[in-house]
């Protein structure tokens, strides 16, 4: 397999997997904070659906930036941020999108309340983010990986 069709596959996997997760934005928009503090289990499935929102990003900008043989920056936040400079990628809130990966180290060591307020927010935001996201990646993986070299 040549890296451009490796490059494909894994891009591919990754919105597979990122459209997977988003879709069960539904059953946590009905979480409230009784049932984040009170349910372990409930509290660790949405941090672990964030957490695999947030990868899957991050996952998405490095294969991207790869395609476009862009240097990998050093953190996460910043390889995310970075995917707005890739042509026909300016559209996205890539400054939004990078902001959240700081939240899935802070999911692991915040107080209780603190992070519901965070996951709340999330919550909110990431039908609106992600439906974006997803649209303008899947345009940008049609149209630059159907290209012949």
């Amino acid at each position: 397999m040549n890296i451009k069709a490796e490059f494909a596959d894994r891009l591919v996997k990754h919105i597979s997997f990122l459209e997977e997760e988003l879709k069960d934005h539904t059953q946590f928009e009905k979480f409230t904070r009784d049932d984040y503090l009170k349910d372990r289990d409930k509290r660790r499935n949405i941090e672990r659906w964030i957490e695999n929102i947030i990868n899957s990003t991050v996952d998405i900008s490095r294969v991207i930036l790869s395609i476009e043989e862009k240097p990998i920056p050093d953190t996460y936040r910043e390889i995310v941020s970075m995917i707005s400079t890739v042509e026909g990628l300016e559209g996205l809130d890539a400054d939004k999108l990078a902001k959240w990966v700081k939240f899935r180290n802070i999911i692991a060591h915040e107080y209780l309340d603190i992070k519901w307020n965070s996951i709340s927010k999330f919550i909110a935001e990431v039908d609106a983010l992600y439906s974006d996201f997803t649209v303008i990646i899947k345009e940008y993986g049609k149209h630059k990986l159907s290209k012949k070299p």
